[in-house]
């Protein structure tokens, strides 16, 4: 029977389950990549070796010191993809004919926004709204205010003191111009803008260990593979993001961060 060698000094270190890709133009912008597969950070250098002629290796360095983060992309976004390319594409939403909305109910409790159903293609607010609560038309600014959320759909509120009382359901017209397609056209750009790269993997507690490279490029262009017609898996692109040292961080800390709350004691 075979002995054990050791026993587990910090169970809080052992990692189950996959992780989440970001990748965003700095920390505060970062962009979920979605389903993926094989998602796989990678730290390497090239060793340098002072060799002495009667005292062996007297010095031992790196060079080319390079982190990075890759993964099989199960969700090929368009947009996703240009935010992963650095800005050496053109990206463009094709808008179709504007549609017209007539008499969306609302009901508007106290200060929350509420979302209506159709959005702008380009994230604005809808156009050519009239709010009515019966046969009265209310007053934007005094009666209920417009805002655009996190997604890009316009969302609505009541205002307090204005004619719509807390729970009244209003209806809403507006116009709205949706996004037909997205086209993405490639090729005279060269320069890559560097972006931010990070995974993080959560427990069953919510605690995360997040690995974020500062300064990632793609490591090759776009590798499309549609399966045969009967496969099971859906088509997918490989996606590695190599990381250079960023010399506007301190000597020590250009490279990578590693930053664990499971492993805590």
């Amino acid at each position: 029977m075979a002995r054990n060698m050791t026993t587990v000094q910090n169970a809080n270190s052992i990692r189950f389950g996959s992780a989440k890709f970001e990748v965003g133009e700095d920390e505060s912008s970062l962009i979920d990549l979605g389903a993926m597969r094989g998602i796989v950070f990678e730290e390497s250098w090239d060793e340098v070796k002072v060799m002495s002629d009667n005292a062996g290796v007297i010095r031992v360095g790196i060079n080319n010191h390079m982190a990075a983060i890759e993964g099989e992309l199960m969700e090929i976004n368009i947009a996703t993809l240009a935010n992963i390319r650095g800005g050496i594409d053109t990206l463009s939403n094709i808008t179709a004919a504007p549609a017209n909305v007539t008499g969306e109910s609302v009901k508007l409790i106290g200060n929350k926004q509420r979302r209506l159903a159709y959005r702008n293609g380009a994230g604005t607010i809808v156009t050519a709204v009239t709010v009515k609560k019966g046969a009265t038309t209310l007053v934007e600014g005094d009666d209920y205010a417009l805002a655009v959320d996190s997604a890009g759909y316009t969302v609505i509120s009541r205002v307090t003191g204005g004619t719509i009382a807390d729970g009244d359901t209003v209806a809403v017209a507006y116009t709205y111009t949706p996004i037909s397609a997205v086209k993405l056209l490639s090729g005279g750009l060269s320069t890559f803008k560097p972006r931010v790269a990070r995974i993080t993997n959560y427990d069953e507690q919510n605690k995360k260990f997040q690995i974020t490279v500062f300064k990632a490029t793609p490591e090759s262009g776009l590798n499309i593979t549609f399966p045969e017609a009967d496969g099971e898996d859906p088509a997918m692109t490989p996606i590695r993001m190599s990381g250079t040292l960023d010399t506007n961080r301190a000597v020590g800390e250009q490279l990578f961060e590693i930053y664990d709350e499971q492993g805590a004691v």
